[in-house]
């Protein structure tokens, strides 16, 4: 028998398929979000490494390639741009432009107001055309989304190393000038010295034990002043004495970037001279065949300016020469042979010079390595033989060129290197030492 349908069930035929188009519109809606909104936050992260890739990559450039030139075709600029780029955003390089994405300058948030500091600024954007897709989005007519990240990198001094090289060098001291009344002594002129000289000058000032009276014209070493971190953050300011120093300008006459000098193993007895060291003992070293090892690789154990460690007087200083030798040039593995075709090139840095190696880059290499430097008047002070331990005062970048074989010196160039910083060491005067880090 038929049963006609009533009329209230015909009203409710096709009820459901309203209900799911509702729905379908609510979980497009709900895709949108989660899926385009999901591309937008993954995009941003991506963005954000790539902008703080380049400010560090940027930052490393000024402090190691060249302090000085801020122009869009130096390498600061350049290598931001580069290092930005090469960090994709949802598969495409970023846009990045150095005139106008890539800004050094004081005064840049995070940075303190009378240092450089680098920001990089990277697009995905309508307005550079290369903004981030969107899938469902488009059902309601939103075609495209932007992202954009920022981020600033700081050049800080660093004050510790745990890769330090046993060798204690004496520090950079006032040669008297016999031909210039009233400037015997430049630096108390506040003039800078230019009568030190790398290859000739020697530490004149003491007896040399054997009836020697002191000489009448005597060589004159002011010690850097160093802060200790409570003592900075309280205003004590740290300076460079007459010791080697590295100033942010590459043609100022005290900056020691660039400088040739010839580090010499000697005794006490035999006189000090420039580039003179003394063997140190690294993590309670002894002998020859530690002596080398320190030399070759990094000790592991961080050293800081302010830090006081022991010379090595297990054997003469004389009798460092062959391991020196063989640590820095002469074994399979020595400094030298780890990157056998770096060079010092004068071309680089506005022709102060600078380290090209083919295997590791501008200005890097493991042949750049962190060297110690000493007070030289306290050590004289204390007698024909001097003291058992030295006080770090300061630290060093040195590239080592090679093993002299006459001078039986180790050759190379003074320039910065990377750092620590170690709140329990002081803070120098002079940034050999590099930190980079992101502010913001």
């Amino acid at each position: 028998m038929f049963i006609r349908p009533s009329a209230r069930g015909r009203r409710d035929r096709g009820a459901a398929l309203i209900h799911m188009a509702i729905a379908m519109v609510a979980l497009m809606a709900f895709s949108a979000l989660v899926i385009d909104y999901g591309i937008f936050w993954v995009a941003r992260r991506q963005a954000q490494n790539s902008a703080d890739a380049g400010a560090l990559a940027g930052a490393i450039a000024l402090a190691f390639d060249d302090a000085t030139n801020f122009s869009d075709t130096g390498p600061g600029k350049l290598n931001a741009v580069a290092a930005a780029q090469k960090n994709l955003v949802w598969g495409m390089a970023p846009s990045v432009v150095a005139a106008t994405d890539v800004t050094i300058a004081q005064n840049l948030p995070g940075c303190d107001p009378t240092e450089y500091c680098i920001k990089v600024d990277v697009y995905r954007t309508v307005a550079r055309n290369n903004s981030l897709p969107t899938f469902f989005a488009r059902l309601v007519g939103v075609n495209n989304q932007d992202v954009q990240a920022t981020a600033t990198a700081r050049i800080l001094s660093a004050n510790a190393t745990d890769c330090l090289k046993p060798w204690g060098v004496a520090d950079k001291w006032d040669e008297w000038n016999e031909a210039a009344p009233g400037l015997e002594h430049q630096f108390d002129q506040g003039v800078f010295d230019p009568d030190w000289n790398e290859d000739t000058s020697s530490f004149d000032k003491y007896s040399d034990g054997k009836g020697q009276a002191p000489p009448a014209e005597p060589d004159y070493y002011v010690p850097p002043v160093l802060c200790t971190v409570a003592e900075a953050a309280n205003g004590c300011v740290p300076r460079p004495g007459t010791g080697f120093q590295l100033t942010q300008n590459f043609s100022d006459p005290f900056n020691d970037f660039g400088r040739h000098l010839m580090l010499k193993a000697g005794k006490a007895s035999d006189g000090i001279s420039s580039g003179w060291f003394m063997a140190l003992r690294l993590n309670d070293s002894r002998g020859g065949n530690d002596y080398r090892q320190n030399i070759k690789g990094c000790v592991g154990t961080t050293y800081g300016i302010g830090d006081t460690i022991q010379i090595d007087t297990n054997t003469e200083q004389g009798d460092k020469v062959g391991p020196t030798r063989q640590a820095v040039q002469n074994d399979a593995d020595s400094l030298v042979n780890q990157d056998p075709n770096a060079f010092w090139d004068p071309s680089l840095n506005g022709g102060r010079g600078g380290v090209n190696s083919p295997l590791y880059g501008l200005n890097q290499s493991p042949r750049i390595v962190p060297v110690p430097v000493f007070n030289v008047d306290e050590y004289l002070a204390a007698g024909p033989n001097g003291l058992s331990s030295i006080t770090i005062r300061g630290i060093m970048g040195f590239f080592i060129e090679k093993m002299d074989p006459s001078d039986k010196g180790v050759s190379g160039y003074l320039c910065a290197l990377p750092g620590k910083f170690s709140a329990s060491s002081s803070i120098g005067p002079s940034p050999f030492l590099k930190q980079i880090v992101l502010v913001r």
